[in-house]
């Protein structure tokens, strides 16, 4: 059945109706493109010749250095900078034995004095040739000794008489906690009297010293 004649003419006049939201679709995608654009082109074209400007520079002042310095100078410089790397590794494991010198000090009678003196820092092992008066002495060393926390064993190797009337010289080995080096201030027994230790004594070899100790009496003796 056809259409009447004005309806078809009305429909000749009304214009085509495109719906509005694919047009701002087709914009935005638009910018999204030519934004994109953009940044490549300044990228490409901006930004890559400076980096590439900027990294020739670097290889030329590079370049440039090691035209100023030989290489024999170079070489040296990184030897003295490992050894620099190797001292510092080193300091950083060193052993502060000064605490011990002064732990000893305040555990020595003061009619003992010690001529060698070698400690092993790994196993708190300390070792000891000393000179008493008499035996007495030497036993009462030995009970300051034992009464100090510190001092996890003993160990006598030797104990002589001295001929001349010289004293005893012993030999005994310490067993001490590993957390006594380091410390900072020790503590000192009730039974122990300040006495004269060798300051000459290292911590690796065996040194000797003449150095008396001094003439003040000793509570534990008192004791006796």
């Amino acid at each position: 059945m056809a259409l009447p004649e004005q309806v078809v003419e009305r429909l000749s006049r009304e214009p085509l109706v495109t719906p509005g939201w694919s047009g701002r679709l087709l914009m935005f995608a638009g910018t999204i493109f030519f934004l994109s654009l953009a940044v490549y082109v300044g990228l490409t074209f901006g930004y890559k010749p400076y980096l590439s400007a900027q990294v020739q520079h670097l290889d030329d002042e590079i370049k440039k250095f090691n035209e100023e310095i030989p290489s024999v100078d170079q070489n040296q410089l990184v030897v003295f900078y490992s050894q620099l790397a190797n001292l510092n590794t080193v300091l950083k494991g060193h052993v502060t034995a000064s605490p011990l010198f002064d732990w000893l000090e305040a555990h020595t009678q003061t009619r003992v004095m010690y001529s060698k003196f070698a400690f092993s820092a790994q196993n708190g092992q300390l070792s000891l040739t000393g000179i008493s008066r008499g035996m007495e002495d030497f036993v009462e060393q030995i009970a300051i000794f034992q009464s100090d926390s510190m001092v996890q064993r003993i160990t006598v190797n030797n104990v002589t008489v001295i001929p001349s009337g010289g004293g005893w010289q012993f030999d005994i080995v310490l067993f001490l906690d590993p957390s006594l080096v380091g410390r900072t201030s020790p503590t000192a027994p009730a039974a122990a009297a300040p006495a004269s230790v060798p300051t000459g004594a290292s911590t690796s070899t065996p040194t000797s010293s003449s150095t008396k100790p001094q003439a003040s009496s000793s509570p534990a003796a008192n004791k006796k």
